[in-house]
């Protein structure tokens, strides 16, 4: 396999050096496929040639462009990089044709006042993008100062959704036995959803469940008791009645695992079939993890470690919108049937 050349994008093809078009430059210049040519002195003076119609915006789409090519694909998690092209379409949207030195403070809140009126949370996603992006423009010697490092998020307010006993019991009955079943272990785990559709069966050991969660580097082991043990038979046993058992726990009739929208989609069939039988309100998945947490903590356990959460500043801002406030009432003995005084 030929080294690379030094351009993002270009690969040894149908033996030549060829530049592979995004979608937005396939719309430019009417090809998928650019040959460069057969050394690398050929193809990078033929990539100079062709850079100009490759990259004829202004320069935030240039630095958006090398970006995405560079800095994304570098990054470990797919779903990070799934989600960092899809908010750095809309920056492209509004910010493609401008150069960078242009760009100020003010334009950027004005950016997050129209962006934050449809969604404040992905407002904040894509400010944060913008950041990073220009971090990298000034480390490339495009700009000198970050106009975005400024601008503040908005602040959220914690979503305070507590799943009570009663309501998690009806739901459990209602509910699809998939989705029971996720559920319960859900419940019982803690654990991101991530995690769970990933656990695979060599995570399943002889002391415990092993794992390495998709936001903390450490290891961690959930060890076996009879209702855990009982719960993955049950889920491993449904897996084979309905088809056969994939190399995750929780698998498709083929065995493949799920992706985040399917596993959407069963968790919707199953809400709507609790809600629909009456006396439970629409909840998320992401709402039995701060149940187990909030219910960790009222048992005594250390919530930090159940959540494996790095710090500890982020399980008590999780807690803190779960916490049911106990009010005490005051006594009406001496106001009651009471003879007036004087």
């Amino acid at each position: 396999m030929k080294e690379r050349i030094g351009i993002p994008r270009v690969y040894w093809r149908k033996g030549a050096w060829r530049y592979m078009c995004n979608a937005r430059q396939k719309s430019l210049v009417g090809r998928s496929w650019i040959r460069l040519g057969t050394t690398k002195a050929e193809a990078l003076a033929e990539f100079e040639a062709w850079e100009p119609r490759l990259f004829p915006q202004a320069g935030m789409g240039r630095l958006f462009d090398r970006y995405e090519a560079e800095i994304i694909p570098a990054k470990p998690s797919p779903e990070t990089q799934r989600a960092n092209r899809q908010e750095l379409k809309r920056l492209r949207a509004v910010f493609s044709n401008c150069e960078p030195e242009d760009l100020t403070v003010h334009d950027i809140y004005s950016f997050m006042d129209k962006r934050g009126a449809q969604s404040k949370t992905q407002a904040n996603h894509e400010l944060a993008l913008l950041k990073h992006v220009f971090r990298y423009g000034q480390r490339w010697g495009v700009i000198e100062h970050n106009p975005a490092d400024p601008v503040t998020k908005f602040k959220l307010r914690p979503r305070d959704r507590y799943v009570t006993d009663n309501e998690f019991r009806r739901f459990l009955r209602q509910t699809s036995p998939w989705v029971r079943r996720y559920a319960l272990l859900k419940y019982k785990t803690g654990l991101r959803q991530k995690d769970m559709l990933g656990l695979r069966l060599d995570q399943l050991q002889s002391d415990g469940i092993l794992l390495r969660t998709s936001k903390a580097s450490k290891q961690a082991v959930i060890p076996w008791d009879d209702e855990l043990r009982q719960l993955i038979r049950e889920i491993q046993a449904d897996n084979l009645a309905r088809g056969k058992q994939g190399p995750t726990l929780f698998c498709k009739r083929n065995g493949e695992p799920y992706n985040k929208d399917q596993f959407h989609s069963r968790w919707q069939y199953g809400m709507r079939l609790a809600i629909q039988e009456g006396g439970v309100e629409r909840f998320t998945e992401h709402d039995l993890r701060a149940k187990h947490a909030t219910d960790a903590q009222s048992q005594g356990l250390d919530v930090q470690a159940n959540l494996q959460h790095s710090d500890k500043r982020t399980t008590e801002v999780y807690l803190r919108a779960k916490e049911v406030l106990r009010v005490s009432a005051l006594g009406l003995d001496e106001f009651v049937d009471a003879p007036d005084e004087g």
